[in-house]
């Protein structure tokens, strides 16, 4: 039996580096002949083999928007090949409306891109988990559309007042050191953890102030002018006991 696998990030940007791994692949009865990977319908299949299976990888960017169709091809001399496909959701720039980005690392780590992951050029992962870590945060505090929808990712990245949008960038940079640390830390004792604790009050600083924003006179009802989400009214619910 032969048994494909990639693993892949599903959602990426537009340029930027990824890694398709195909190393977790194995067959049961017979040898290993080729692996090759089509990293979307319009490129041919491209070989990774070799005789060290860590290194059955493609490290790719793509360069157009759009859910891109992957497939993992193992061949054996039996001879037989399996194919597995997955989908990734690129996204333009736009569409992505992340809060932050890597210049607004540096700003505070000058050698942060010495830690990133293999296979990545950017912490554009890093800044996405932030963006969905505070969309959640935004709804756990019932900061709410009029119709009790949750916020969304591109109501934020419209807000015109700057001070506002200037501490949502605060709070997604904050958070993205947070989780970067978090990935790279090797022991509750090493200076990651400081920097953990230091990125940690600052983002909880960051967080207060723009949730409250949204609700400067915490009245329940977004306050005229405070904001400019597209003209669309947010309110904060209360849990009544």
């Amino acid at each position: 039996m032969i048994f494909p696998k990639l693993t892949l990030e599903t959602t990426l940007q537009v340029e930027d580096k990824t890694r398709l791994n195909a190393s977790m692949s194995f067959i049961s009865d017979a040898n290993v002949t080729d692996v090759l990977i089509q990293p979307e319908a319009s490129e041919s299949f491209i070989s990774v083999y070799d005789t060290d299976s860590d290194k059955w990888f493609l490290d790719w960017a793509y360069t157009t928007d759009g859910i891109k169709t992957v497939i993992v091809r193992v061949e054996t001399d039996a001879p037989s090949s399996r194919d597995v496909s997955y989908s990734v959701d690129v996204l333009s720039k736009a569409d992505d409306s992340l809060f932050s980005g890597d210049s607004d690392l540096i700003g505070y780590e000058p050698d942060i891109l010495n830690y990133l992951p293999r296979g990545k050029n950017s912490y554009l992962y890093a800044h996405r988990k932030a963006q969905e870590v505070i969309i959640a945060y935004l709804d756990e505090q019932r900061i709410w559309n009029e119709d009790s929808s949750r916020i969304s990712k591109q109501q934020i990245a419209a807000i015109s007042d700057d001070e506002i949008r200037e501490q949502f960038k605060q709070w997604s940079t904050f958070q993205t050191l947070l989780i970067i640390f978090n990935s790279i830390q090797v022991s509750n004792d090493d200076i990651f953890e400081d920097k953990k604790r230091h990125y940690e009050a600052l983002r909880d600083s960051a967080r207060s102030r723009s949730a409250l924003r949204l609700d400067r006179d915490k009245d329940s009802v977004i306050d005229a002018g405070a904001y400019d989400i597209r003209t669309i009214r947010m309110l904060r619910r209360w849990l009544v006991k």
